[in-house]
């Protein structure tokens, strides 16, 4: 039975249940600010340089700061006042997207303020990310976590429907990009406001105060153990690599791959193959069921792929429609795509959460996390580079083709017939 601190179990399941309604709404309104960022970011990008180099920079340095903090994250989120870490992280971010609101307010602008927003975004993502996952087994229980992180993903999905239409529609109205970031400042205002009022349902374990390196060689060694863990992190380093820069340069490839030249036709492009994704993720608790976790991840990853290396290989094809249809037509690949990325993460997520012991759990999913996205800047800057010398559809192409080449390499694996549960613990 899980220690619910004191609280009756009738007590401890209705907090859960309110938590998990304050923290939806909460993450409701950051996620679909962080989206209008998604699409804003990049246009504002294409708006003051037009260079992929550019674009591929800005992604990698919103990523690298997970290299350089993520391991030392680890320990202190295991020693900290989650709550209070957290709304100071939904706070800093959101005066970083506010004083870049009011430099495009003023026209004063330049690249070099993108970059350092995106750094510093960058930084406290990793604190916040990692810290959420951590904190939320004590919230709203191991039992609960595949539908919790299902629905967030729904979330996610949703606001990635919602907001870069948005940011399409506010980057063709003057003053459009200051009002994209501010909203996005101010949903991360909501976001702090709500995390004030989760109850915790059960007390965090409290570690050993043990020197940083003994604290995160125990993360670390705990990591290697778990061979699910082990190889879903080694997958995300090397998935991450050749996936982020298809993502990176999405906006381009819209313009210059499927002829969308209306950024208004570029955010129903986003915001639709999100909705399909969205749509798909409902599924995700029951095949997570059906599957297992480990199964659940390969199938995501093998759909993420495939997805797009269909988008890659009809783009010519599309191109030559009438720029509504082009989207319509585009959206179904990509939200294969979308629906896949939505499996991996709701798999990959609660694996981190339920497999490692609660007093070493904040640094097993920061550690996770720093090794999975260690390929993102290196793979964002690559990305960027090439799309410059080769062009955008050698890029596409092979970042998809890796990527169900490893899907099938994984089906080999423990990940595939291990299969951990997807209810509770797993081991």
């Amino acid at each position: 039975m899980s220690d619910t601190g004191g609280l009756r179990p009738a007590d401890a399941a209705a907090a859960g249940r309110r938590n998990v309604r304050w923290v939806l709404i909460g993450q409701s309104a950051s996620l679909f600010g962080d989206y209008v960022a998604v699409l804003a970011l990049p246009l504002f990008v294409v708006y003051l340089t037009g260079s992929a180099l550019d674009l591929g920079l800005t992604t990698a340095l919103e990523t690298v700061p997970t290299l350089l903090f993520g391991f030392a994250v680890g320990v202190l989120l295991d020693r900290a006042n989650l709550r209070r870490l957290l709304v100071i992280a939904d706070l800093a971010r959101a005066w970083a997207f506010l004083a870049l609101g009011l430099a495009a307010a003023a026209g004063a602008a330049e690249v070099w303020m993108v970059f350092a927003a995106a750094f510093a975004v960058g930084s406290l993502t990793v604190t916040f990310d990692s810290g959420f996952q951590a904190w939320l087994p004590t919230l709203a229980g191991d039992e609960a976590l595949v539908v919790v992180n299902s629905r967030l993903q729904f979330v996610r999905s949703l606001a990635w429907t919602l907001g870069p239409p948005v940011a399409g529609y506010l980057a063709g109205v003057a003053g459009g990009f200051r009002l994209a970031f501010g909203l996005n400042a101010l949903t991360f205002v909501v976001s702090a406001a709500t995390l004030l009022i989760l109850a915790e349902i059960r007390p965090r374990p409290v570690p050993a105060r043990d020197p940083w390196l003994v604290s995160f060689r125990q993360g670390m060694s705990c990591l290697w153990r778990l061979p699910e863990l082990r190889i879903t992190t080694l997958a995300g380093t090397v998935g991450n690599l050749v996936f982020v820069p298809m993502e990176a340069l999405l906006v381009l490839f819209c313009r210059e791959q499927l002829g969308l030249t209306d950024s208004s036709f570029i955010g129903w492009f986003f915001g639709g193959h999100s909705l399909l994704g969205a749509l798909g993720v409902v599924a995700a608790p029951a095949v997570a069921r059906r599957l297992g976790l480990g199964r659940t991840f390969v199938v995501g990853l093998g759909a993420m792929g495939a997805g797009f290396l269909v988008l890659a290989l009809a783009a010519p094809a599309l191109a030559d429609l009438s720029p509504a249809l082009t989207t319509a037509l585009a959206v179904l690949p990509a939200g294969v795509a979308v629906t896949g990325v939505s499996f991996l993460n709701v798999a990959f997520t609660t694996m981190r959460q339920q497999l490692p012991p609660p007093e070493v759990r904040g640094r097993v999913i920061a550690a996770s996390r720093t090794l999975s996205w260690a390929g993102l800047p290196l793979g964002a800057v690559l990305g960027g580079a090439a799309g410059e010398a080769f062009g955008l559809p050698p890029v596409y192409a092979g970042a998809s083709v890796a990527i169900v080449g490893m899907s099938l390499v994984l089906t080999t694996t423990s990940l595939w017939h291990g299969r951990p549960a997807a209810g509770g613990p797993a081991g």
